[in-house]
């Protein structure tokens, strides 16, 4: 039997999975929601902050050798970070259709609004240009994703996890903020039971 089958597996039902998932999630707010772009937008960040922690959490599980995505939990891992970043991207095309009319200016200006400062705008626009290349770059080349300094990893997660914490705790509030907390709890749940030399950890 080709060893390679149940990745090739994996791949098609990941990819069909996922697509899945958002269509029905795109579905079930266009036909539920009363304000639809409202809607559209916070949906598919919760599916995106949703596949995000899948992805973390799956990661603290990986070690050295299935950072290759050549073994099953590696494989999944990559999926989830991958349909996590897919997802964000749909969410911003939503925030920037139904809040900004395709707009820097007035995206920069509601920012201003929320946080105080409109240059926070270039701080998201960072978080999203990170999150991408580093999709791409396990897809493209995984073994150098592999072997990279686990400081890359330890730089890039720490600054998502700071952004992602101030826009579910920080500046929401109400059932968002409370599953923030549950999040940030699961994912400090499992670094702490998670022993042997996994790339997230500092010890």
């Amino acid at each position: 039997m080709n060893s390679t089958a149940p990745l090739r597996r994996l791949d098609l039902e990941a990819l069909l999975g996922g697509t899945l998932v958002l269509v029905l999630v795109l579905a079930a707010t266009v036909l539920a929601a009363h304000n639809l772009g409202e809607m559209l937008t916070r949906n598919t960040v919760r599916l995106s902050l949703a596949w995000y922690a899948a992805a973390l959490i799956a990661m603290l599980q990986l070690q050295r050798g299935d950072w290759t995505a050549a073994t099953m939990p590696g494989r999944l891992a990559r999926w989830c970070w991958t349909w996590a970043v897919v997802v964000f991207l749909v969410h911003l095309a939503m925030a920037f259709h139904f809040y900004h009319g395709w707009s820097h200016a007035d995206a920069f200006e509601r920012t201003r609004q929320v946080s105080g400062t409109g240059e926070g705008i270039y701080t998201s626009y960072l978080f999203t240009l990170l999150w991408v290349a580093d999709a791409a770059w396990w897809w493209i080349r995984p073994a150098a994703y592999a072997n990279r300094s686990p400081w890359m990893d330890r730089l890039l997660h720490s600054f998502m996890l700071f952004i992602v914490f101030n826009g579910m705790v920080v500046y929401e509030e109400g059932a968002i903020r409370y599953a923030g907390l549950v999040m940030f709890a699961a994912f400090a749940l499992a670094w702490l039971l998670v022993r042997g030399p996994v790339r997230l950890r500092t010890a």
